[in-house]
């Protein structure tokens, strides 16, 4: 028996153990430094002696992408102090470069510089000494020093919402699995490798803010010596491309049974939205089943395994919950509740870096998923949370959304016309929102009227959020499956 059995008494006379001479003592970690650079040869003597002139010893490499002046044999003359070297025959460019370097390094934790920037003495040792077995990477300030000198710091990780910009610079300190499981580095948009690959590797746990400042020596012919022109497409063009590149995306949906037949035609529908993304990360589906049916859930899986092309995972969240009421406030009562554990049952299935919630009685529209996140993913600082709209189905002269008067009384929008508009509410029916830029929490009632979804927009509100509502997702609201209001 292995487990939590109990083993029975040993039978056999117990044997006399020699006494250990002395414990092991144990392994300390390894740290390999990754120099990657092409062309620096006025810098790379500072840059690799830096390396060397740790607080605690590092194993250096230096990776050459193909330099045509005297880098290398600059770095050669570092052999002796054991600094390995790596060439390439051509230019592969610096995310090869530094994965080439990667490749050969033997640390248990791995720390990327640049051939012309400089590491103080206790820099390493100060990441290292935030690092845990459960921490993917400690990351710190940068100085810049040289043409010009600024100070960028960084926030502690609380407090720093990564996905609105990079503040992360190159010379991290990783955990070798979690770089590793992150996928390493990869150019995408030819630039902004260091947040890319930051995004990835946040999801692996809590990184963790260190006092070690880089020197981010500023020349002529270093990459952000127009720091001007980059700012100005960081802002305008690559902030919102990154964010599309790399967010994964999760939708869920409460599946209430109301509706079973009506269920492949918005599977279809959702299905279409999501290849339409044409999401470089992959897509999951979290269907949280209160339908209280087993034939509704055959049905369910039945059809969800026809999408499993669409999908990584589908995953079906069974939760047979029932309650009964006495009368139409208790039942109101009793609903928001539940919505509101179911929403925070989803938001806890839900992995992605940006969650879409689509009610089961919601048809949108094939272009829904690339005009939301489009909007949520725009501009330097994007909006928290944008949704589609649709009619309210017990009273169509309204959508469901709009905005709270001086006295917090809810004005719903008739009519939208053709442009966005920030609202201080909506409803769940087809909500896209960043998971870690919005309330943790749904509570079941605003203002002691029952309605999860108003009070969640209120608490996001109170946090000086952004909640827009597009009309070009404009969604069917299913009455019945073959009753669809606009």
């Amino acid at each position: 028996m292995v487990g939590n059995a109990v083993w029975p008494n040993d039978t056999q006379p117990d044997i006399p153990q020699r006494p250990h001479s002395r414990t092991p003592a144990a392994r300390s970690p390894q740290i390999s430094i990754v120099i990657a650079a092409r062309n620096n040869t006025t810098y790379l003597a500072e840059t690799i002696e830096s390396a060397f002139n740790q607080s605690i010893p590092c194993e250096v490499i230096y990776a050459d992408d193909c330099s045509y002046d005297n880098s290398v044999s600059v770095a050669q003359k570092y052999k002796k102090q054991g600094l390995i070297i790596t060439e390439s025959s051509w230019h592969t460019g610096v995310c090869e470069t530094r994965n080439r370097g990667a490749e050969i390094a033997r640390g248990d934790y791995l720390l990327f510089l640049d051939g012309d920037d400089i590491l103080p003495p206790d820099y390493v040792q100060q990441h290292l000494d935030k690092m845990t077995c459960n921490t993917p990477f400690a990351y710190g300030a940068a100085e810049a020093f040289g043409d010009y000198s600024t100070l960028w710091n960084a926030p502690e990780w609380t407090e720093g919402q990564l996905w609105l910009r990079n503040f992360v610079n190159t010379s991290a300190l990783w955990n070798r699995q979690a770089f590793e499981t992150a996928g390493r580095w990869r150019n995408k948009i030819n630039t902004m490798w260091d947040w890319d690959l930051a995004l990835r590797g946040s999801r692996l746990g809590t990184p963790v803010r260190s006092t070690a400042v880089l020197k981010y020596r500023q020349h002529a012919n270093s990459w952000s010596a127009n720091i001007q022109t980059k700012y100005q497409k960081r802002q305008e063009i690559l902030l919102p491309q990154m964010r599309r590149i790399c967010s994964r995306l999760s939708i869920g949906s409460i599946i209430s049974g109301r509706l079973p037949d009506f269920f492949p035609q918005w599977l279809s529908a959702v299905s279409q939205a999501v290849n339409l993304i044409n999401s470089e990360e992959p897509v999951e589906l979290v269907l949280f089943d209160n339908s209280n049916n087993v034939d509704t859930l055959c049905k369910i899986r039945a059809e969800t395994s026809r999408y499993i092309n669409t999908f990584e995972t589908i995953r079906i969240v069974s939760h047979p919950d029932k309650f009964s009421y006495k009368n139409e406030k208790e039942r109101r009562d009793k609903t928001a509740r539940f919505m509101a554990h179911a929403c925070n049952r989803l938001r806890n299935e839900m992995r992605g870096d940006i969650h879409w919630l689509i009610e089961d009685d919601i048809l949108v529209p094939l272009e829904a998923g690339v005009n939301l996140m489009t909007e949520l993913t725009a501009d330097r600082i994007p909006p928290n949370a944008v949704s589609g709209c649709y009619r309210n189905r017990h009273n169509e002269s309204q959508l469901v959304g709009g905005h709270f008067d001086d006295y917090h009384i809810v004005k719903a929008f008739t009519d939208m016309g053709d442009k966005i508009c920030s609202v201080d509410y909506c409803g769940t029916g087809c909500l896209m929102y960043w998971k870690d830029r919005t309330p943790r929490y749904w509570n079941s009632h605003y203002k002691n009227a029952p309605a999860h979804d108003w009070e969640w927009c209120a608490q996001l509100k109170s946090a000086s959020g952004v909640i827009k509502m597009l009309p070009s997702v404009h969604c069917g609201h299913a009455k019945s499956p073959s009753e669809i209001i606009y």
